[in-house]
């Protein structure tokens, strides 16, 4: 293995380390003192001027409780120097769950298709249970802008035209080879916002999500066309392994397309082009993104040529 991958290894442990320290708020200091370094060596090892050590990327692993993300970085780049024979890399560590009701969305595919003038949205979460104790309900949300680029345009349109829990026809299903309905409740409602509860159980009993345990959650929602607004948005609120954004519009509104990702911890947009596809008269578009980062919005808008499609 040659230096060049060693030192490759060890600037992506250092990205690794230095994004979950700014996610968790802390500062070089505060991370110093919790895992009982100098505050210079934090500061030295997001520099490059250290090299990770395995007793530094432990504590680190304790302390920012990354999902083991930090320390598989650690263990990537301990992989290189023992290629190298300058060490031996250690075994993965065990790292304990967090303590409450903890989810991690091992896989979302977002789907939203123009049909006879409405938008028709999908989403499809695989969701994995990784605390300690037992989840019973899961919020999820509606949110639509008419005119994003015009705030008080938009906030006027849609006092007009709010959404209602009628129109949208929203329906929720729990389950992977015979899905059945979820109840649910509304807990926030905008003129443009719906705030959703799902509670996991099935035919009005709870079923809870136990430690350790994985399901699959469907819901589905609608808005017409001359309401919704010309994009789609996920937030990444819960850590995330991989995100699909998928768009389906009849191949005669000829829409233009185009992405955006917007990371809040280090204020960067960065723009995307998805893949695109045309069959049976429709035209599809696909973004796929592995392991989205934590809080980070995941944008894709569009345009049509023809004014009088809207």
């Amino acid at each position: 293995m040659d230096t060049s991958a060693q030192d490759e290894a060890a600037a992506a442990f250092v990205r690794e380390l230095a994004y979950w320290r700014r996610y968790r708020a802390m500062s070089k200091k505060t991370l110093a003192g919790r895992i009982g370094f100098d505050p210079s060596y934090v500061s030295h090892m997001e520099s490059g001027r250290h090299q990770p050590t395995e007793e530094f990327a432990r504590r680190v692993e304790a302390v920012l409780e990354t999902g083991n993300r930090v320390w598989q970085r650690y263990v990537v780049f301990a992989g290189t120097r023992r290629q190298r024979g300058l060490s031996l890399a250690p075994a993965p560590i065990a790292i304990a769950p967090p303590a409450g009701p903890h989810l991690v969305i091992e896989e979302e595919l977002a789907s939203l298709a123009l049909v006879d003038g409405w938008y028709e949205c999908r989403i499809w979460r695989h969701l994995h249970s990784v605390g300690t104790e037992p989840i019973t309900r899961h919020t999820v949300q509606i949110d639509i802008d008419r005119f994003p680029d015009d705030p008080e345009r938009s906030m006027a349109f849609h006092a007009r035209h709010p959404l209602s829990t009628d129109e949208v026809d929203f329906r929720a299903s729990i389950g992977v080879d015979q899905p059945e309905p979820m109840k649910w409740k509304v807990t926030r409602s905008r003129n443009a916002f719906l705030k959703i509860v799902l509670l996991f159980g099935s035919d009005g009993v709870p079923y809870p999500l136990y430690p350790g345990q994985r399901t699959l959650i469907h819901y589905a929602y609608r808005v017409p066309e001359w309401k919704f607004g010309d994009w789609l948005q996920r937030d990444i609120r819960l850590p995330t392994r991989r995100l699909n954004i998928r768009l389906s519009f009849p191949s005669s509104s000829h829409p233009a397309v185009w992405g955006s990702e917007t990371s809040f911890t280090t204020d960067v947009t960065t723009d995307v082009t998805p893949s695109s596809r045309e069959r049976d008269g429709l035209v599809e578009y696909e973004w796929e993104v592995p392991r989205p980062r934590l809080r980070a919005q995941y944008r894709l808008n569009w345009r049509y040529p023809d004014l009088s499609l809207r």
